[in-house]
């Protein structure tokens, strides 16, 4: 068996030129580094608790943030010595930067978003994401989060449920207080930068330029955000760069 099994899920509607395109990305960066590759489909939200289900309702993305947790959980106990997650809007144009993985308990993505601001000015965040998070066997940190996504959720109003509540928003906050292992090459793109990129450039692609985009190693590209940008031209930008340039 190979130590490190990475995972990816998808619906099987959901295939198409840009989405086949990032899957390929990873896929073949897990077997240049000789690394077992899993592709899940719906039997992601197997096993997903009842009253889980009943407060999400149909919020996919909510769904999977336990799901990729639950499918991390399988797949160590199966033997694997490391599981890397991956979601399928992922796309590593440049496999060398991110090389090999190796986390002593558990990391998480590290995007640099770049989103307007007041008086027509770019903002910067940088926050942690689960795009992009690894699991090592014996983690301490991988039973907590199933523990409390499930407890969040569970105990929250229904109608007040964020999309980033047991993501992103989950991990920036306990990132400040227990300071993660983060992965600074697998960021994300937000919707103007996909925007520039698909116009051949502008000020958001730039800031994150001056940001350090040019070292990421890929990206999620945040579909369900990405509006009127071409994916399939974006990423076949990206992968024939090999790089972000302004």
């Amino acid at each position: 068996m190979d130590a490190t099994l990475v995972i990816q899920s998808h619906a099987a509607d959901a295939k198409g030129t840009w989405i086949d395109l990032c899957t390929a990305s990873v896929r073949d960066w897990a077997a240049q580094q000789g690394y077992g590759y899993r592709l899940l489909g719906d039997e992601l939200f197997e096993g997903i608790p009842r009253h889980y289900r009943a407060q999400v309702g149909n919020r996919l993305p909510i769904l999977a943030d336990l799901g990729r947790l639950q499918a991390a959980g399988a797949a160590l106990a199966e033997g694997y010595e490391q599981v890397v997650w991956m979601d399928a809007d992922v796309l590593l144009w440049a496999p060398k930067r991110l090389g090999c993985v190796r986390v002593t308990d558990a990391c998480f993505g590290r995007e640099i978003w770049v989103q307007a601001g007041d008086s027509g000015r770019w903002r910067v965040y940088r926050s942690l994401h689960n795009a992009f998070c690894a699991f090592r066997a014996g983690s301490v940190v991988l039973p907590f989060l199933q523990r409390a996504t499930r407890s969040i959720i569970e105990r929250a109003d229904a109608a007040r449920i964020s999309p980033q509540m047991v993501g992103p928003k989950l991990l920036s906050a306990l990132h400040n207080i227990v300071q993660f292992e983060v992965c600074d090459a697998v960021g994300a793109l937000s919707p103007p930068v996909l925007e520039d990129l698909h116009r051949g450039g502008g000020a958001a692609l730039r800031r994150l330029v001056d940001e350090g985009g040019n070292d990421l190693a890929g990206a999620n590209l945040c579909a369900s955000l990405a509006g009127d940008a071409d994916l399939t031209a974006v990423c076949q930008k990206l992968l024939a760069q090999g790089c972000i340039s302004g």
